[in-house]
């Protein structure tokens, strides 16, 4: 009977400590093995029917800066921005307006025509007596003030004036003749009130007529 067992390698070996290992302890460690990894650190989780928070600002105390506006309010400030309400002075300047530019878009209608086209460009081409008849009757009525010191300027004056509204008359006659010679060799017939028409257009300032002159003095037209 035998006291000792043989000897094996590798057999009752110790640990530096001092520690037998055992051989499960003592087989070398497989590169395959997966390395266990610490446990992630536990995150918090929602369920599917709590909704997520959010960080909203409320006001101090949370209350409105202002009272919540009623229905009459609300329909009253909607009919106020579809039909905003004006003072009456707004009223009336936009009223005038558009009663001007009706009169405008009237008038240039009504002014169309080729017989006063060319009865306006036929006065706006030549120099017309009535253009500085306006201004001859204000020197004529400011010349009567002076009737108790010079008594003889008056007379003066009165008969200038009637000479002077005299070769108007003429002038626009000399016009109205050449004017009446032009339509016919362009075979434009001529219309109903054009006498008035083109006098009134001689007597007034050029700067003051409207349709505004389209040709200038002595221009063909």
């Amino acid at each position: 009977m035998a006291l000792f067992r043989p000897y094996k390698p590798g057999e009752g070996r110790r640990d530096p400590e001092g520690t037998e290992q055992t051989p499960e302890q003592q087989r070398p460690r497989s590169a395959t093995t997966p390395r266990r990894e610490p446990a992630a650190a536990a995150q918090p989780t929602t369920s599917p029917g709590t909704p997520a928070t959010a960080d909203v600002e409320t006001p101090a105390g949370g209350r409105k800066n202002r009272p919540t506006p009623t229905r009459r309010e609300a329909e009253a400030a909607r009919r106020e921005r579809l039909n905003p309400t004006i003072s009456k002075k707004e009223a009336r300047r936009r009223a005038a307006e558009a009663n001007r530019r009706t009169r405008m878009e009237q008038m240039a209608a009504r002014d169309a025509t080729p017989a006063k086209v060319l009865l306006r460009d036929h006065v706006d081409a030549r120099f017309n007596l009535g253009e500085v008849l306006l201004p001859v009757l204000l020197l004529i009525v400011l010349a009567t003030f002076l009737q108790t010191a010079l008594p003889q300027i008056v007379v003066y004056s009165t008969i200038g004036m009637y000479v002077f509204i005299l070769l108007v008359v003429l002038d626009f006659v000399r016009m109205w003749r050449a004017y009446k010679r032009i339509a016919a060799e362009r075979g434009i017939a001529l219309e109903k009130g054009l006498r008035l028409y083109g006098m009134n257009r001689m007597i007034q300032l050029r700067r003051m007529r409207l349709p505004k002159p389209q040709v200038k003095r002595g221009e063909s037209y």
